[in-house]
């Protein structure tokens, strides 16, 4: 189990590094080539499109929990009742989606404002992307092969070659032809493609007991699905309305030029948060294994451990982007930029201790109880979306706003729901899944103040000196948290995972 959480781990610091090596380089590449208001563009029409996952994740949510436990108690006739339940579920729902694809690209200027230079750009943008929702939707029941498994680092190294095939083709794309913003959705829908493809080979090779028969297609089992994953569903209208709506409310209220502007500032907090789920993710297998082991003392146990790792890892990209924000903007889109760092910071800092608490989510998962989450997770998003017309567009603070209204949905949601309601459900003391989140903080209040120590002596003014400084603050911040952080038995651990990867 150990070996299998370092691998998973190093897979998804990969997978993190090639998405992070994506949105640096393809970022100021596609504003320098189109302008920041035709990037907008991108994340923009991905957001849209990301509304039909709406209909996707009440399935796509929840079949690597029954699918693990069916494995776990090896159940394989019902295991393979559940996979081939989802899988004709999901092609019929594709050609409903599909069809929801075409109306919006008929009707996408009625949506959104768009520059008609640009309206035809944005309808290939959503066409493309709308196809890699139904990819990815498909593509989820084959990656509860490996998760079942506890073999994440498959999953993350999947995903991994996935980014480096988008990385591929949006680089050829861009380079070899006259720059479109439709580039970048082509390039990820080809690459999502072929990991769906490689999804299927080595689902085969992990599950190979498991295959495709339609007379295992059952209402019962579909039903069961839809009851525990339609909470989702809802609390997955909630999540768009955090993330998808503060460029929609750009859009509308500030204009496509300002939005424009805030996609790009806001590339790394997002790739953040993605990166954040995907390593909360990693935690998720042994949640539910010990849930259905009915060991609840091990999963409190591992959770908290999570919290804490989690945290930890979380905190140092976070502080690095609060700490030298106005370098980073400065080095990477220009200095026309730099203006905005508060953008940056005050989009970053929240993240430290909203984020760590993340692998608890997987506890609602384990314990199938996600109606609640999925209310709270709606009824804050409407409140972020609310507060977010009201302060861009009828107070002074315009783009300010939104990161207000942000900040204050998402610790709501995250450091006061999130773990409150764990302890609930797992009937214990409402502090206890607070007990991993002090030390990233401190951790971060550390990296921070070495960013700013630093650039007293240091000039950042192009790549060499911000890597260098940031690889600085990164040996300086692994070292205090091993030295003030960690705890004996954890310092142990590492040590261990560290001699076991070494061997």
């Amino acid at each position: 189990m150990k070996h299998n959480l370092v691998y998973n781990l190093g897979a998804a610091f990969i997978t993190f590094f090639l998405s992070a090596f994506i949105t640096f380089w393809m970022t100021p590449y596609i504003i320098s080539n189109l302008g920041s208001e035709a990037y907008g563009f991108i994340p923009l029409t991905q957001n849209l499109i990301s509304i039909l996952s709406v209909l996707t994740v009440a399935l796509s949510s929840v079949i690597a929990r029954f699918f693990t436990v069916a494995i776990t108690q090896e159940s394989y006739y019902k295991a393979e009742g559940y996979f081939n339940t989802y899988l004709i579920t999901s092609l019929v729902g594709s050609v409903f989606i599909f069809s929801l694809i075409v109306v919006a690209i008929i009707y996408i200027d009625k949506l959104i404002n768009v520059p008609l230079n640009l309206l035809n750009d944005v309808r290939l943008a959503l066409l493309f992307s709308g196809t890699l929702v139904i990819i990815t939707f498909i593509k989820s029941l084959f990656l509860a092969g490996p998760f079942s498994q506890n073999k994440l680092y498959i999953t993350k190294g999947i995903e991994a070659s996935n980014a480096i095939l988008k990385a591929l083709f949006i680089i050829v794309l861009l380079t070899i032809l006259t720059p479109k913003i439709w580039y970048v959705n082509l390039g990820a829908m080809i690459a999502g493609l072929i990991s769906l493809f490689i999804s299927i080979y080595i689902f085969k090779k992990v599950i190979p007991k498991i295959s495709l028969n339609t007379k295992s297609f059952s209402f019962k089992k579909l039903k069961e699905l839809l009851s525990a994953g339609a909470w989702n569903s809802i609390g997955q209208i909630g999540v768009l309305l955090f993330l998808a709506i503060e460029l929609l409310v750009a859009n509308n209220v500030l204009g496509a030029t300002k939005a424009g502007i805030y996609a790009a500032i806001i590339q790394l907090p997002l790739l953040l948060r993605t990166i954040a789920s995907i390593i909360a993710g990693v935690f998720a297998p042994v949640i539910i294994k010990n849930y259905a082991n009915n060991n609840m003392n091990g999963l409190i146990i591992y959770s908290n451990k999570a919290v804490k790792l989690n945290g930890l890892l979380i905190a140092l990209p976070a502080a690095l982007m609060c700490g030298m924000a106005g370098a980073i903007l400065d080095v990477w889109l220009g200095p026309e930029f730099i203006e905005y760092k508060w953008l940056l910071i005050l989009n970053s800092a929240y993240l430290i201790f909203t984020l760590s608490v993340l692998p608890l989510t997987h506890i609602y998962t384990a314990v199938n109880r996600l109606r609640v989450p999925g209310i709270v997770t709606l009824f804050l998003g409407f409140l972020n979306l609310i507060l977010a017309v009201y302060l861009a567009g009828y107070t002074v603070l315009g783009l300010y706003g939104i990161v207000l209204a942000g900040s204050i949905a998402l610790i709501l949601k995250n450091f006061l729901f999130i773990p409150l309601y764990s302890s609930y459900i797992t009937k214990q003391q409402f502090s206890i899944y607070y007990k991993g989140v002090l030390q990233p903080i401190i951790g971060a209040l550390f990296a921070v103040g070495l960013c700013i120590f630093l650039q007293m002596y240091i000039d950042i003014t192009g790549w060499g000196a911000l890597i260098s400084t940031g690889i600085i603050v990164t040996l300086g911040y692994l070292i205090f948290s091993y030295v003030l952080l960690l705890n004996r038995e954890e310092k142990q651990i590492l040590i261990n995972l560290i001699r076991s990867i070494v061997k």
